[in-house]
């Protein structure tokens, strides 16, 4: 369906019928209100007033000889009649006469009528096709139309035999085909031909239990898309009163069909030596096979891994295979993980089950999650990564086991091979020239446990690692990982065994978790060759439970058993509950008893304490929480508010913490423009809050980015995947296109103007999803389509979509008999006649006999053909100076209507 303003052609007649004769332009208005008219509805309206229209035709054929036309509208031609089309029928054939009985009576007007309807098979519908119901009460079935739908329900043998019988036959009735054992019928109730019976033999192979079926995809992304995100940051530290050097992140992507190449360059003052540094974090070329789900690599990798496997980042080749990568439709699955490097400084926020523990500020740096003490076993731990780039991330883990999440009888696999990285920060260094291998495959069975495998190989270490899992009969599930290694500390092992078990008790539930993990002294790999393995044993284990939708507890404890004689062994016992005691309130309590062994990040040692937390949030993005915990004399408020990805969009937050003496104070302010974000931010740092004001630093953050795709080119809000950019035709040219999830309220993500088209910045690879524009001021009754497009776009891809084109006229009119009787419920087709190749569209009437027909283009001329008897018509010419809408007042045709 086109649209009008966003309104569909059949949404708009629909609302037409509700307009008084004299409001022709406030048609188009009351229209809108119709727009979420399903079109299943319109089209059994539209059917209806087919029959609804044989009626009136059918009462007026006696005088339509007599009747002669008025002069018609200035715009239009004169109505001619036209001699009536015959409608194709395929008499029963001998073979299978028609049963003799009595006829119901699904046709009550004296004539053929034409109408598409729904075939359905089984309470499902299997699509539309064009029937004719005869005079006689019978109904031919158009056989394109029919064999389409239903081929996909026959074996190949019963399609050969149906294309048989129906060979150069273009229409035939529903007992011609009794013998290939398919019985129709047509269902005046529903207004649909029903598939009675396929005969069992002839029917393909259905599934009983159908899970899900993809949607079809969306629009094919340009052969070739760009885009460069750019972002400056600028610090002033009070003390000194110094303002550093800008620090500028860039980072983009050049896509020409499968093929991408991106990187990410970024140069700062280095604190110490206070030289300006440009580094290289990656430059890679990226080329992906979706329909093998498969993706390779060329350049600085940074490889996946599974298990027990190290990391180290390699400069060379790699490929890799995940289904969920590429399949939308199944869920993504994110693999835990022991270590967060960070490239940049960052803000770190830590919740743990949804709560707010603690807020870090970090350096750039490689952090071991296993080491903070906040590991407690079963519970979910969320890390909420700020950079200073601007771009936020979110880490999640809660055990330590790598599970093998995927579908029965699916699989993936990694390969990389390359010189490993000397170094952890700044531009990769491959001077040393040591080459490695990582891979991993692992394979969910169907009747078997899931296997994984892995292996790792330098010159320093060499690595064989496996995992498999065990359902058991309860849905319990057993986990094991476990790897041996050699290398220069000498030959080592480390193993993990887990078990965990979800008892679903409708409503609420219950969990257990296990884990017992494993690592020997000299155990390595090539992100470890030294073997440096501080802890021994680490045991875990957690048991939640669901009271219900409001009330949630949980108990966990851990282990740590250390090897090194400047830490001691850690355990932590803890027990939670969080109650939600109103829609906005919920307060979480808990006991705890724990000993770290040493500090982390300000935390002290342990001890045996409480911890409080309350929380409220009014809306989604809104949150205020605060928090204590009496065993290390801790406690955090903050307060903030999401901004969000659409223009005009505030958010800020408010954050003070207090760890036994430090304490922090932090306020931060973030603005979405059109074109660019920015961000404003302010921390106080002091050994106590009396001295607060000890250190402050001010950051200034402002980002923006160009991007071109299909010959235009935009300036718009960063990128991080794909985008689309938005742009008027230039009929409308001096009109602003907006885009966004929702206009409501005024509100849009990206608006066009000089500087390009409306930028849609935030579209994902591989996912079926839509983007939705309008035009601001638009032209009364201008066409500018759909209103959205479906969309899917490819890696780092991009899209140039047009809004408008050279068909915007919309003509409202009325159309109206002899006797100036209105003709009420009539249908019909509108053709163009300066391009004979053009599709005919649709043209009906409402139960006034006001019509509207969209698509025009200015300059043209047009003849509409009525369904009626005799079948009638009428041409109209759309003015060249036409902005959008044309109002063809009443048009006249030589039709006797009968009174109403």
């Amino acid at each position: 369906m086109r649209a009008l303003g966003g309104v569909s052609v059949l949404a708009l007649a629909w609302g037409l019928a509700c307009v008084p004769e004299s409001s022709a332009l406030a048609a188009v208005r009351a229209a809108n209100a119709a727009y979420q008219q399903a079109a299943q509805e319109a089209t059994a309206a539209l059917n209806r007033a087919s029959l609804a229209a044989s009626e009136a035709a059918a009462s007026g054929d006696q005088a339509m000889q007599a009747a002669r036309p008025p002069a018609p509208a200035p715009t239009a031609a004169a109505a001619v009649p036209e001699t009536p089309a015959p409608v194709e029928q395929t008499p029963p054939t001998a073979s299978a006469p028609a049963a003799p009985r009595e006829r119901r009576d699904i046709n009550p007007y004296d004539r053929d009528i034409p109408m598409t309807v729904p075939l359905n098979f089984n309470s499902r519908v299997l699509g539309e096709l064009p029937v004719v119901l005869t005079r006689d009460d019978r109904f031919i079935v158009d056989t394109a139309g029919f064999k389409t739908l239903i081929d996909p329900l026959l074996t190949p043998e019963a399609q050969t035999e149906l294309a048989t019988r129906l060979q150069g036959v273009t229409s035939f009735a529903p007992e011609e085909i009794n013998d290939t054992g398919i019985q129709l019928d047509y269902d005046p109730e529903q207004l649909a031909v029903l598939v009675l019976r396929i005969d069992p033999t002839k029917r393909t192979v259905e599934s009983l239990f159908r899970g899900g079926k993809p949607e079809t995809p969306g629009l094919p992304p340009e052969p070739f898309s760009a885009y460069l995100n750019s972002n400056v940051s600028i610090q002033r530290r009070e003390s000194t009163g110094d303002v550093s050097k800008p620090s500028v992140f860039l980072n983009g992507a050049i896509r020409y069909k499968r093929l991408v190449f991106e990187a990410d360059v970024q140069g700062r003052e280095d604190l110490f030596t206070g030289e300006y540094n440009v580094e290289r974090r990656y430059a890679r070329f990226v080329f992906d096979q979706p329909e093998d789900y498969r993706r390779w690599y060329l350049g600085d990798l940074e490889p996946e891994i599974r298990g027990r496997q190290g990391f180290s980042q390699l400069g060379g080749v790699g490929v890799s295979r995940q289904r969920q990568r590429f399949d939308s439709f199944r869920n993504n699955v994110l693999a835990g993980g022991r270590q967060l490097v960070l490239q940049e400084a960052s803000t770190i926020r830590v919740l743990r089950n949804g709560v707010f523990v603690r807020e870090f500020r970090l350096d750039p740096g490689q952090y071991d999650l296993t080491n903070l003490p906040l590991e407690t076993g079963s519970n979910d731990i969320q890390l909420e990564i700020q950079n200073d780039s601007g771009r936020a991330e979110t880490v999640a883990y809660s055990a330590y086991l790598d599970a093998i999440e995927l579908e029965p009888g699916d699989y993936e696999y990694g390969a990389y091979f390359g010189a490993i990285n000397n170094g952890i920060f700044g531009s990769p260094d491959y001077s040393e020239g040591e080459l490695a291998f990582t891979g991993f495959w692992r394979k969910a069975f169907e009747n078997r446990p899931a296997v994984g495998i892995g292996f790792q190989a330098s010159q320093d270490a060499q690595t064989l690692s496996g995992q498999s899992q065990l359902i058991l009969r309860n849905g319990a599930r057993v986990r094991l990982d476990a790897a041996a290694s050699n290398g220069d500390p000498g030959v080592g092992y480390a193993f993990a065994l887990g078990y965990d078990h979800v008892v679903d008790l409708g409503e609420t539930f219950d969990s257990w978790t296990v884990v017992a993990d494993f690592t020997s002294e000299d155990f390595s790999s090539i992100g470890n060759p030294t073997g440096q393995n501080p802890t021994s044993w680490v045991f875990s284990g957690g048991y939640s439970h669901q009271f219900s939708q409001d009330w949630l507890a949980n108990i966990s404890a851990s282990y740590r058993m250390s090897r090194s004689d400047l830490i001691d062994d850690s355990y932590s016992i803890n027990a939670t509950s969080t109650y939600r005691f109103a829609p906005e309130w919920s307060a979480q309590v808990g006991l705890e008893y724990s000993d770290f062994g040493a500090s982390f990040g300000g935390f002290q040692s342990g001890g045996f304490g409480a911890t409080f937390a309350l929380i409220w949030q009014p809306r989604y993005d809104r949150r205020v929480e605060g928090r204590y915990n009496s065993a290390r004399n801790s406690g955090s408020v903050r307060a903030q508010q999401s901004s969000e990805n659409r223009v005009g969009s505030f958010g800020y937050s408010l954050a003070s913490t207090y760890d036994d003496g430090p304490a922090t104070v932090s306020g931060q302010v973030d603005y979405v423009g059109n074109r660019f974000d920015a961000s404003l931010s302010h921390t106080a740092f002091g050994r106590d809050f009396s001295n607060i004001t000890q250190e402050q630093i001010t950051n200034l953050r402002f980002g923006s980015s160009i991007s071109t795709t299909g010959g235009k080119v935009a300036v718009g809000r960063n990128i991080y995947d794909s985008f689309a950019i938005v742009y008027p035709h230039k009929s409308i040219d001096d009109h602003p296109v907006i885009v966004g999830d929702s206009f409501e309220g005024g509100r849009y993500t990206g608006r066009s103007g000089l500087l390009g088209g409306a930028v849609a910045n935030n579209l994902t690879a591989y996912v079926n999803q839509s983007v939705r524009y309008d035009v601001l001021d638009a032209p009364l009754g201008y066409n500018i389509g759909d209103g959205i497009a479906r969309v899917r776009p490819t890696y780092k891809s991009g899209y140039a979509i047009q809004v408008g084109s050279a068909k915007f006229v919309s003509a409202l009119g009325r159309l109206v008999g002899n006797q100036n009787r209105p003709v009420s419920l009539i249908s019909g087709r509108v053709t163009p006649l300066d391009d004979a190749n053009a599709q005919p569209e649709l043209f009906f009437t409402n139960s006034v006999g006001r019509f509207a027909v969209q698509s025009l283009e200015p300059g043209k001329r047009y003849r509409v053909e009525l369904f009626s008897t005799p079948a009638l018509g009428f041409e109209f010419t759309v003015p060249a100076d036409n902005e959008g809408l044309l109002d063809l007042e009443t048009i006249t045709v030589p039709l006797d209507v009968p009174e109403a």
